[in-house]
């Protein structure tokens, strides 16, 4: 299954180390990673906490095995409301969704899509801003190297008429 699950990581876009190349738990830094491992983990067939369990065993993480431990303890909704860190966001919608009775794998999936559309949206806000960014360069760099190229030759011409017989 860790291989399965690292194979698709990989297709979607970034390879998450696995346990057995890390020697002690971290922090996760990749919300995204662990949207898609839960969604992956509960379309096929496993619930929640076993989803939050298998990326927490993926990602070798200290955040989602804290969520585990407080699943056990005051139970899943309140644990996953009460979640702090970079999966918060995630599990506080895990959280709403679980206390209405709706789909935990449709809210994971449009937390993903949510995600993608702000990383979209940012990029071409990036890019837009590029031509201004790039002006002072053009301005520094290309301008004076294209008026060399094309008034030098007449400004030579004229410098050997006016000089040309002292050169």
């Amino acid at each position: 299954m860790t291989l399965l699950l690292t194979a698709l990581l990989i297709v979607g876009g970034r390879h998450v180390p696995t346990p057995h190349r890390r020697k002690r738990p971290t922090q996760i830094d990749d919300v995204d990673a662990v949207a898609r491992l839960m969604l992956i983990a509960m379309t096929a067939g496993l619930s929640l906490t076993a989803a939050i369990g298998v990326a927490a065993e993926e990602l070798d993480s200290r955040e989602l095995r804290q969520v585990i431990r407080a699943s056990k303890i005051h139970g899943v909704t309140r644990a996953l409301a009460d979640a702090k860190g970079v999966s918060g966001p995630l599990f506080r919608r895990l959280a709403r969704a679980h206390t209405t009775g709706a789909s935990s794998a449709g809210s994971i999936a449009t937390f993903i899509s949510d995600r993608r559309v702000i990383r979209r949206t940012e990029t071409l806000e990036r890019l837009r801003r590029l031509p201004v960014t790039l002006t002072v360069p053009l301005a520094l760099l290309i301008l004076p190297g294209f008026i060399i190229l094309t008034l030098g030759p007449t400004v030579a011409s004229i410098v050997r008429q006016l000089l040309g017989g002292l050169l």
